[in-house]
């Protein structure tokens, strides 16, 4: 029974109803016997009985009034369950977004948001049926359709806050078409999110697809918007943290670039550290500007050994650390190992010895380091002795030795990842190199081998490398100090040229007479460069020159690329990786310390080695696959926050309303219970109000009876 009233205990006054017919009675006026001459002046018996009815029906009004005011205070409860309609469809929409790590006093508001809508879920009365959007770097469904309020619940608090940037409107417009798709009617939603400006109020297209599906589920759904922001007037963030030269060595000092941003306007009395990592150790502090609005800082570090070190750049000094950290993940040989194929290797003086002192000029021991890159030559006969896989770079010059299994061996390094550089000379014979090398476009070469060119001494003009003229990313940098007008060519093999549709072919420098000279190819998961001249002087002056090493170097970067970018991810970037020892399940460790398990596949049948992947990669920090070292190229990697989630300037509900103004949606600020509101809406409605109307009403009808039926009994005894 005190279920249907919320003040049941108010129900004894009820006795109160008593009261009327209790005064009546002991006011009512006593018989006397009253002796007359005549019964002329006697009441008629027909007035009496009219008399009497009135005084009733005034009873009864006065009564009624009693069992109204009763009923009102003890507040009755009309359930939905009463009428047969008792069914709810509840959505519960949770902002996962990076800025919802943001501190709000003790708490986040992630955390504020899962305590919410735990505490929404587990108030709905049984039967109510629950489904759980959760928002991050895409959208997901913890939770479709149950019953099982309590599971529900639990599996909302299980939630973490990610560090993604997805826009808002993808997950208004996934709970449109899930609405639409299980033909939900009456569907609630309630969205617990900050209002940050960023995923709310994206630029272009998502601003418009916001307002349109907010629209469109005020068709649908009865949305309810919970605000769970803090009030963030600044906040540091580290935007950028990478080595200046992809290419590291242990003993050789690396220079590492990292930038910071602040949004918001900070104190005056503001302080922003900046602390430098490796490995957990602190190497370096500085402090930057902190009203300033970006900055950039430079850390020199040399790595002692050889090994995988994990560097970090952190900032400090505001209540939003969720993107003050930025790491990288380096892998630093003791060198980046090069491999020479020369015939002439076993003479006093082979062949490739410039191109050899370019890629390891000489040195003494006592002396820094010269060069990344350390070089071993070997004949082409002897490639079947050495593992390729541990070399950054082949290069083969120019060989009459080219065989199948040679080719075979290039040919497989390459697609594994591998880059592989031809030089050409007298040794090549065109026939032989286009036919195993070049395939009709098939093979290692990026173009067909034409003619060799002589050209005489005085010739006039000079053929020249004209490689200061290059706009290839690999000599960009080099090409703008560099003059190449003294790199003549007495000699060099006629490329044919290359098809500007095929974007895996390139040029990367031409001939002063416009034609291709150095020519770049993908393959497979490798690159090939293809050279049209020797490495020394039998060709070509350009061996003798100051600017050959630099040369040298600057296309032996290019070919090695960054070797770390495959362990470097931002939030939502695919991790993948070939595995070598077996195709049995490995465990991945999250940066929350939770594992998940990965199974090695064969992306294509004919690869010859499987691979792991990983796409969820929700969460900012390191993640470590835990088996042997040689199951895989790199079994850590780490992931980065995107900047965009920085700037947590937020909607209120005033800016809510003129952005996208949509009638029907109900905001709920920090002050409103929310579990309060979800479990009595429509469920349970309060009558009260209805008999407070009720009995006003019948007040004024006993009121008004009153004084009509006083008149006529006056105008009877007149």
């Amino acid at each position: 029974m005190s279920s249907f009233f919320i003040n049941f205990w108010i129900w004894p006054a009820a006795a109160a109803v008593l009261l009327p017919p209790i005064i009546e009675w002991l006011f009512r006026r006593r018989k006397r016997r009253t002796e007359l001459p005549t019964i002329r002046f006697l009441l008629d018996s027909r007035q009496q009985k009219k008399v009497r009815r009135q005084d009733r029906l005034l009873l009864i009004l006065r009564m009624l009034a009693i069992l109204l005011l009763v009923s009102a205070i003890s507040r009755p409860l009309l359930q939905r369950g009463l009428t047969g309609d008792d069914h709810r469809n509840v959505i519960v929409l949770l902002d996962g977004t990076a800025s919802m790590n943001q501190q709000v006093d003790v708490t986040t508001s992630f955390r504020l948001a899962q305590k919410k809508a735990a505490a929404v879920v587990r108030a709905l009365p049984d039967g109510t049926t629950v489904s759980v959007v959760y928002l991050g770097h895409n959208v997901s469904v913890p939770v479709e359709k149950t019953t099982d309020l309590r599971t529900a619940a639990a599996r909302i608090e299980k939630l973490q806050a990610g560090s993604g940037a997805a826009p808002v409107s993808a997950a208004l417009m996934y709970v449109k078409d899930f609405i639409q798709q299980h033909d939900i009617n009456a569907a609630e939603l309630y969205v617990f999110s900050d209002f940050q400006k960023y995923t709310w109020q994206r630029q272009g297209a998502e601003a418009v697809e916001t307002s349109r599906a907010l629209n469109a589920l005020a068709d649908v759904s009865e949305t309810f918007l919970v605000d769970v922001g803090g009030q963030a007037e600044f906040n540091y963030l580290a935007t950028l943290l990478r080595p200046v030269e992809n290419v590291l060595s242990a003993g050789k000092p690396v220079i590492f670039q990292a930038m910071f941003e602040t949004r918001g306007q900070p104190p005056a009395d503001a302080r922003a550290t900046v602390t430098f990592l490796v490995d957990g150790g602190k190497k370096d502090v500085r402090e930057i500007d902190a009203s300033a609005e970006s900055a950039t800082l430079e850390f020199a570090f040399n790595f002692p050994d050889a090994g995988e070190y994990l560097v970090e750049a952190v900032i400090d000094g505001d209540g939003h650390r969720a993107d003050n950290d930025r790491m990288y993940l380096c892998s630093v040989p003791k060198n980046i190992e090069v491999l020479i194929l020369d015939e002439t290797s076993e003479q006093p003086e082979p062949k490739s010895l410039f191109l050899s002192r370019a890629i390891r000029p000489p040195g003494h021991a006592a002396l820094e380091k010269l060069s990344h890159f350390d070089v071993k030559t070997i004949g082409p006969d002897r490639v079947a002795y050495e593992n390729l896989a541990e070399y950054a770079v082949v290069i083969l010059t120019a060989t009459s030795q080219l065989n199948d299994a040679l080719v075979g061996q290039l040919e497989a390094y390459a697609a594994n990842g591998g880059a592989v550089w031809f030089f050409m000379g007298d040794a090549v014979n065109l026939f032989d190199y286009n036919s195993r090398l070049f395939k009709n476009g098939q093979g290692l070469l990026p173009c067909r081998l034409e003619a060799k060119e002589s050209l005489a001494v005085d010739a006039t003009p000079a053929v020249y490398l004209n490689y200061g003229d290059s706009s290839h990313p690999g000599l960009a940098q080099f090409a703008r100090f560099s003059d190449s007008q003294n790199a003549v060519l007495r000699q060099y093999v006629k490329l044919a040229a290359v098809e500007q549709t095929d974007t895996a072919i390139r040029v990367v420098a031409a001939l002063s007479d416009k034609t291709p000279a150095i020519v770049e190819k993908r393959f497979g998961r490798g690159l090939t460069l293809l050279c049209n001249t020797t490495p020394g002087p039998e060709w070509t002056y350009m061996s003798g020159l100051s600017d050959y090493p630099i040369l040298i170097q600057e296309l032996l970067r290019y070919l090695l690329g960054n070797p770390d970018t495959e362990v470097n991810l931002n939030i939502g970037d695919r991790f993948q990786q070939p595995v070598f020892v077996s195709t049995q399940h490995l465990s991945l460790k999250l940066p929350d310390g939770n594992k998940v398990r990965l199974t090695p596949r064969k992306q294509n049948k004919d690869d010859e080695l499987p691979t792991i992947s990983f796409d969820d990669t929700t969460q900012q920090g390191l993640y470590q696959i835990e088996a042997i070292e040689e199951v895989a190229p790199r079994r850590r990697f780490v992931v980065n926050q995107s900047e965009e989630e920085g700037d947590l300037a937020r909607l209120t509900a005033d800016e809510f309303d003129d952005a996208f103004a949509v009638r029907g949606l109900t905001w709920i600020g920090p002050q409103r219970t929310v579990e309060d509101l979800a479990a009595n809406l429509h469920t349970i409605t309060e009558v009260a109000p209805w008999l407070l109307c009720v009995l006003l009403g019948s007040l004024s009808l006993e009121t008004l009876l009153a004084w009509r039926f006083g008149r006529r009994r006056e105008e009877v005894a007149a």
